[in-house]
């Protein structure tokens, strides 16, 4: 969900006014929001796939919740899958780009959930039959894939997010003091689709501006003391 309703974060159209200046536009008779919007949108993620390359939190979403349906039968050769293709509510969700954890318990229960083995790097699923629990998961072709379980399973998801494209001068931009690399970025692209000399200059000005924020992310994630977990954790 946007979050609004704070100066910490910049409108579209903030941008796209800082871009006009910089192309000598001030009064918007060339390049208007709906000619920049989609410039800006291209920069806006360039700049989320270099932080995310990072690992800053920006883009990190957690406690989404969905259901593996039971079973019918136990055979080694099942496998079950949820996708974006899977019926409401237990769909991927729409800003997922790739799921970082799982952890699952009964469905409908209260209990702890306990946390998932992620095989996708390993092999992927064995070929097992079907017990009271998924324990094992595998992210592939765009999609969760379990063995199944023989009861219903409530899965919590934490993954890493998408933001939404600007739609309008009103969109917030979902990344803290990223303005000027994105006006840059966005600067460099409509003036290169005109054939202004003035492109790579401020295509550099937005690399120099990037830059800055990734040394800011990367500082503050080596703040956080990180320690390796062992591949057969099961820790909740």
């Amino acid at each position: 969900m946007p979050v609004v309703g704070t100066s910490a974060y910049n409108t579209a159209g903030q941008i796209t006014s800082l871009v006009r200046a910089l192309l000598n536009d001030a009064a918007g008779n060339l390049f208007t929001d709906g000619v920049l919007l989609p410039y800006a949108n291209s920069a806006y993620r360039k700049v989320q796939r270099a932080l995310a390359s990072v690992q800053s939190g920006t883009f990190l979403s957690d406690d989404a919740l969905l259901v593996v349906t039971a079973v019918s039968g136990v055979d080694a050769s099942l496998q079950v899958s949820i996708t974006d293709a899977t019926a409401p509510p237990n769909q991927l969700p729409t800003d997922l780009l790739v799921p970082l954890k799982l952890w699952e318990r009964p469905s409908g229960s209260t209990d702890d959930f306990l946390e998932m083995l992620d095989l996708t790097a390993h092999g992927g699923l064995p070929s097992l039959p079907q017990d009271a629990s998924l324990v094992y998961w595998e992210w592939r072709a765009d999609g969760l894939y379990f063995l199944g379980a023989t009861q219903d399973t409530q899965i919590r998801l934490r993954y890493e997010k998408a933001l939404p494209d600007l739609t309008d001068a009103t969109s917030p931009v979902l990344v803290r003091n990223a303005q000027e690399a994105i006006a840059f970025f966005t600067a460099a692209m409509a003036s290169a689709a005109r054939g202004a000399p003035q492109a790579a200059r401020w295509d550099e000005a937005g690399a120099d501006a990037l830059e800055d924020l990734l040394v800011r992310a990367t500082q503050r994630e080596q703040q956080s003391a990180r320690r390796r977990r062992p591949y057969t954790s099961r820790n909740c």
